[in-house]
């Protein structure tokens, strides 16, 4: 089925999927019982909303302009690290061939997180059952020959949303690719006393740190201390309130296993990703508590995003250090990531593929 023709099952049962035009954007929603997740096909095929629909939760960020209509965006001036920033609508989106520091690999440039976020995807919805549904995204990238699958899969009565990627390789020669996915987290889910909990792992913070960072620069140390610019050691599975004023973020590397969970003790609800440790050794975890004053950010957002990847912050810098994934012609890189809403257990020991948390 193409993806500019209406469904033709119009179920109100069971799964289902929607196809629609939202601010000149191709979208699609897939649902069952539990879950409502919002895909925007035109920019990037982002999950735009992961809503958990017992206690009609989104566990996504949205920006204060969300999905603009990209064909009346007119930038006032061109932007060296490209327009990323602009169109970032919130929610969750794919980092590919680059991560969150622009840069020049083989000759290419890349701004913010490269290309995948960028552009538009065509899409087949390729089950359509009560019982399950699938909606297989395809994109090429242009600057790197580069096709891209994810397929999105969805089964009744489940609370978890499956993701099976493919990147194939279309020259006849290797590539490399920095390779991650960026679920960004807002209020109303997100507020002061949120809990992440995260397998072993240590935490690495760089030199260059923002200039209202609660992390003092340059130190590792185990999960979850950390030291504070003044000395003292902070928890970080513990968010702060909007009070903070602050902007972090700290690498989380030698993980145990690939999960995390993010859970607010106050609503009984938590969200848990589930990943392939081996692809993704890395994750990024980005703090934004009302902090980063002036552009881009101006001390309006309370967020944070956790973020599954092969290396940060770029692929110039992963490549030069043989942390970039290697993409060989005939051969893809696959990998599986699901994504889990749940109300128990409130303390998280593990995540576990089919959406099996303890």
């Amino acid at each position: 089925m193409s993806g500019y023709q209406t469904a033709e099952h119009e179920r109100n049962y069971g799964c289902r999927v929607r196809e629609f035009i939202y601010r000149e954007h191709r979208c699609v929603t897939v649902e069952n019982e539990l879950l409502h997740a919002l895909i925007c096909a035109d920019k990037g095929a982002d999950i735009l909303g992961f809503v958990y629909k017992p206690i009609d939760l989104d566990f996504m960020w949205r920006s204060r302009l969300g999905l603009r209509p990209s064909s009346h965006f007119r930038p006032s001036s061109p932007l060296e690290t490209g327009h990323f920033r602009e169109y970032f609508a919130g929610g969750w989106y794919e980092m590919l061939p680059n991560g969150p520091l622009p840069c020049t690999h083989r000759g290419a440039t890349f701004g913010y997180h490269g290309e995948a976020t960028l552009l538009p995807w065509e899409y087949e919805i390729t089950i359509d059952e009560p019982q399950r549904i699938e909606v297989r995204f395809t994109v090429r990238l242009m600057r790197i020959p580069l096709l891209v699958e994810k397929t999105v899969r969805l089964e009744t009565g489940s609370p978890t949303l499956y993701l099976h990627e493919r990147i194939f390789n279309e020259a006849e020669q290797p590539v490399e690719v920095l390779w991650g996915h960026h679920p960004t987290f807002g209020p109303p889910f997100l507020e002061e006393n949120c809990r992440v909990y995260l397998p072993a792992c240590r935490i690495s913070v760089g030199e260059n740190i923002p200039s209202d960072a609660r992390i003092a620069p340059a130190q590792t140390s185990d999960w979850p201390f950390i030291k504070s610019r003044q000395g003292e050691l902070i928890d970080l599975s513990f968010l702060p309130g909007p009070e903070a004023k602050s902007h972090d973020f700290v690498q989380l590397e030698e993980l145990d296993s690939g999960w995390f969970a993010l859970v607010n003790p106050e609503r009984e609800v938590g969200f848990a990703l589930r990943w392939d440790v081996e692809k993704f050794p890395v994750l990024g975890y980005w703090q934004l508590f009302r902090g980063g004053p002036d552009y881009p950010w101006y001390g309006m957002n309370y967020l944070a995003a956790l973020e599954p990847a092969s290396a940060l912050p770029s692929l110039a810098e992963a490549a030069g250090k043989g942390e970039a994934l290697t993409v060989m012609p005939g051969i893809p890189l696959e990998t599986t990531i699901e994504a889990t809403a749940f109300r128990k257990p409130l303390e998280v020991r593990s995540v576990d593929y089919g959406g099996n948390i303890s």
